[in-house]
Formats: C-alpha cells, structure tokens, sequence
C-alpha cells in the first residue's frame, strides 16, 4: 500500500538519494552526460534544504519512499498562466511506475493546492512524462521554453472557475 505523506526532515537524504536515481533512470541518455553526472544524492539534498518555498510529498511502500511531488503556491514568471501554482518536480523510481503512485502525489497535491489552475513544464521530449500528464488532465498550452540544455513544453490543468483566462 502506498502512504502519501509531507515530507519529514529525517525524510531529506531518502528523498535526496530517490530525487538522484529517478534524475538518472529518467534522463540519462536524453540529456548530456555532463548534467546527469551533476545530479547526485548530495546535490539533491542540498537543493531540498535550499528551496524552503517548495512543499513536498513522498510516496511510501513499505516505509521506503518511492517518489516525490514538489509544488509551490506561485508559478515561476517565465509561465504563461499568471497566478496559477506550479507543479515543480514529480518524480517515481521506474520499479514503481505504473502502479499509481505519481496520481496519488498528485491528486494529494491537488487536494492541497485547492480549486486553482495549476501549471508545469516537461521536457518536450519526455513523452512519457507529457502522456501522463495529459491522461491526468492537463492540456499544452502551445508554449515552450528553450532556457538549458532541452525544449521544455508547457502544460495547464484549469481547476480555477470563474476566471478569465
């Protein structure tokens, strides 16, 4: 069974050493070698304990965390979607995938961040990553961004109601 959880400080270095192995069981191969090998266990815990504006949920199974889902209550400004919050990284160890863990991060994601338009961005050429996405609900919004070493796309789930867009 999978327990959806805040993150916990004594958490932080499981989490970090998950952040690090599903970095490179995601992009190794489709983005340069030189960033892949930047990503690791140390790296990632000294980014949890930096981005203190972020909120984070692990997955569990059996006590281990699985995944992680991060967000924060503003999108960054390079969006489209003002006002919207934004999904910040959502990440499965591939042994897990498949089995509804990153819906149940984001659902408990959702549930926390309320009936707002929540927004995100995927490397464009992550197609798993966009078809999960676009399963879940959100839509592309027709914007890339080109701001590293890969095209990242754009993509809305409207939840806001009432609002002009």
């Amino acid at each position: 069974m999978t327990q959806i959880l805040p993150l916990a400080p004594e958490d932080i270095p499981e989490k970090a050493a998950v952040h690090a192995r599903t970095w490179q069981e995601t992009y190794r191969g489709l983005l340069p070698d030189e960033l892949n090998d930047t990503i690791t266990p140390q790296f990632a815990e000294d980014v949890t304990r930096r981005l203190t504006g972020l909120r984070t949920l692990v997955a569990k199974v059996d006590g281990k965390i699985v995944g992680y889902l991060s967000w924060s209550d503003r999108c960054r400004a390079h969006f489209s979607i003002s006002g919207a919050a934004e999904i910040c990284n959502l990440y499965v160890l591939r042994a897990f995938q498949g089995q509804g863990v990153g819906r149940a991060l984001l659902e408990a994601a959702l549930e926390r961040i309320g009936p707002r338009d929540v927004v995100l961005s995927a490397f464009s050429s992550n197609a798993p990553a966009l078809g999960f996405y676009e399963h879940v609900g959100f839509e592309r919004t027709g914007v890339t961004f080109d701001e590293g070493p890969m095209e990242e796309t754009e993509l809305l789930l409207r939840r806001a109601r009432g609002r002009a867009r």
